[in-house]
């Protein structure tokens, strides 16, 4: 069985995916802004009718519903790419220590999964509707969950590095020059020489 190549394609995976949910956690919240900023429209007479600021708190909170699925669904599917990855790797004998960085990783997003992201996601929605300047402790709380997760995304990011970089070993060309020798038949043209 190629599990070098299974491995990459899961590597791969893990890789985009992680790369693919930076973007849309912050994408989702610049759409809102954007959507305030300039409204269709149809949307503008909306936000007449709920007022700016109910607007803001509605497309915030729809924002961070949309991320707050994103994020459990994606760390459901981490915990099985990184299991796969992690026993592959393991199994491959000679990847042992890569195994070890997987492991790693997987045990960081079971700790995001089981005791960040429900305490994030708590958070966050308690502060939802609460106007920008209300309840600062519960921001500043949020913000210290957010900055941790983010974290730990980092570390993760970096550990999926490691494990390509030793997953494909740079190749180390000779310094030898392969001599060829001139070939001269009577019937052909004389080539190299």
């Amino acid at each position: 069985m190629h599990y070098s190549r299974i491995s990459a394609f899961l590597l791969g995976a893990l890789l985009v995916g992680s790369v693919f949910m930076a973007f849309v956690a912050t994408e989702n919240f610049r759409t809102a802004s954007e959507i305030l900023k300039s409204p269709p429209p149809q949307v503008e007479k909306m936000i007449k009718l709920l007022g700016d600021e109910n607007a803001r708190l509605l497309l915030r909170y729809q924002a961070g519903e949309e991320n707050r699925l994103f994020f459990e669904t994606w760390e459901t599917a981490e915990l099985v790419l990184g299991l796969l990855l992690a026993a592959l790797l393991f199994l491959m004998g000679n990847r042992r220590l890569l195994a070890g960085f997987a492991g790693a990783m997987l045990i960081l997003t079971i700790f995001q999964h089981f005791k960040i992201t429900p305490e994030l996601v708590w958070q966050g929605r308690s502060i939802d509707f609460v106007p920008a300047a209300g309840d600062p402790a519960a921001r500043q709380q949020f913000g210290r969950l957010h900055a941790a997760y983010g974290m730990l995304e980092v570390v993760k990011l970096l550990l999926l590095i490691v494990i390509g970089v030793g997953l494909f070993p740079r190749q180390r060309r000779s310094s030898q020059r392969v001599q060829i020798d001139a070939i001269d038949y009577a019937h052909h043209r004389h080539i190299d020489g």
